[in-house]
């Protein structure tokens, strides 16, 4: 097994690319605590409801406190990000093929990564729900762009279902720079 960071692995040379932010939050081994804001945009409609729900997605909330907790080996991570709202926990890993898988509630998600411009943006390739695939036409859209600002790991998450509008929506910031970060 590699000691590199899960996202090393998974980037490769493009690891080098990204903003010195998210290099550093990617780097991170072991526990840490983070803070920052957030502000949620929730779902649309009585589906998205239910299968934010489901899932443990945040509810609405504008520019809130915001905590995340890391815990990091080479191979997994686990993320828990403290909304106002909710507690949403996901545990990431990668795939065979390269890819970041991200369990979260009754879904399993692949994602290819990309580095760009110092970004990271991440494309949404396969879902499973409760261990079956999830057909290809019924994909919700889903975007995750993370970028440094000064000190700061930055956040533009968000998800809308074909027919039934938004899920969710997510963006703002972890200060990397606080004391007191590791656990």
């Amino acid at each position: 097994m590699s000691a590199d960071t899960l996202y090393r692995q998974i980037l490769g040379n493009e690891f080098a690319a990204l903003d010195d932010p998210l290099r550093r939050f990617h780097s991170l081994r072991g526990h840490h605590r983070l803070r920052g804001r957030c502000t949620v945009h929730g779902a649309e409609s009585l589906f998205g409801r239910i299968v934010c729900a489901l899932l443990r997605l945040p509810r609405a909330v504008s520019e809130a406190p915001f905590a995340f907790e890391l815990e990091a080996s080479p191979a997994r991570e686990i993320w828990t990000r403290r909304f106002s709202s909710r507690t949403m926990r996901s545990r990431l890993d990668a795939t065979a093929d390269g890819q970041l898988r991200e369990r979260l509630g009754l879904a399993t998600l692949a994602f290819s990564l990309a580095a760009d411009a110092g970004k990271l943006s991440m494309r949404l390739q396969s879902i499973r729900v409760l261990g079956l695939p999830w057909p290809r036409r019924w994909f919700p859209e889903v975007w995750a762009l993370e970028r440094g600002d000064g000190g700061r790991f930055c956040f533009d998450v968000g998800a809308r279902m074909p027919g039934f509008g938004a899920l969710v929506a997510y963006s703002g910031y972890l200060e990397l720079d606080a004391p007191g970060q590791p656990a």
